[in-house]
């Protein structure tokens, strides 16, 4: 990847918070290759943002967390994900103005998956700080 962070602002805008931390999740996936599915999803297994296969990711929100609390995957979104393994689920909560969500991600355990993973934790940070009416003062 020799992207410099500013080709992706650029490309797709959205002053939406919704649209814009979709938008950063999709420039991920279609940019790392080995990165299969990406989900944003509250406590409560609501998706907020996705991309990559949308039945996966629907699955995948429910699940979020769960899994970020150490239980396995169910049967139901591994079948979805075809040659998946544990070891590409990585999914780990995200606190945004004391909301709870979780970040969930299918993708080779690489180090430049963990960049990209990191990458759209601070991003969907930036956005949400940045568009969302909700968003207070951040420390």
């Amino acid at each position: 990847m020799s992207d410099d962070g500013n080709d992706e602002r650029r490309r797709r805008r959205s002053e939406e918070t919704q649209q814009a931390i979709t938008y950063q999740l999709e420039y991920l996936v279609e940019t790392f290759e080995t990165l299969e599915l990406m989900v944003l999803a509250d406590d409560q297994g609501v998706m907020f943002a996705y991309a990559g296969d949308e039945e996966a990711a629907e699955v995948f929100a429910i699940q979020t967390a769960l899994i970020a609390d150490g239980a396995p995957p169910d049967s139901e979104l591994l079948e979805l994900i075809p040659n998946v393994r544990r070891d590409k689920i990585l999914c780990e909560p995200i606190n945004l103005d004391d909301i709870p969500l979780y970040l969930g991600a299918v993708m080779e355990p690489t180090a430049e998956n963990a960049k990209a993973y990191q990458r759209a934790r601070t991003g969907i940070q930036r956005i949400y700080y940045t568009t969302s009416e909700l968003a207070g003062d951040q420390d």
